[in-house]
């Protein structure tokens, strides 16, 4: 299941479960998820979710932004509409959240650590 993280230097501060439907975001306690910031306009923006139409296209999400104060970003790219990809930024005011597809999250081959001639010293091989 696609997740939103609220990130701050790279820390986790929240998780959204974000399931097979559309979001609001927004200040205003009617949304979906609410932000306490008095950059973000009080109906902000819809997270609106997309199935699939057929076997050659994916399902996925797409961030609106509602005629905003302050706008949208994806990537620090400021958007009116665009869709979101597994580990895109989106700002919301100044609040940052990091999409997470669960889907395509892929976890990196690891590293093999190897001893060189030096005592006490390892490195790694990049392929």
């Amino acid at each position: 299941m696609p997740i939103l993280m609220q990130i701050k230097d790279d820390i986790v501060q929240n998780k959204f479960s974000l399931g097979e439907k559309t979001l609001s975001i927004g200040r205003g306690t009617d949304n979906d998820i609410q932000l306490d910031d008095k950059t973000v306009s009080a109906n902000h923006a819809w997270l609106e979710w997309h199935p699939a139409d057929d076997e050659r296209t994916h399902s996925g999400y797409r961030l609106i932004d509602l005629n905003s104060t302050n706008g949208c970003f994806v990537n620090e790219e400021k958007i009116l509409e665009q869709d979101v990809q597994h580990n895109d930024i989106v700002r919301i005011g100044f609040i940052a959240f990091r999409f997470i597809d669960e889907e395509e999250h892929r976890f990196e081959e690891t590293s093999k650590v190897h001893k060189s001639w030096i005592p006490g010293v390892y490195y790694t091989k990049d392929k």
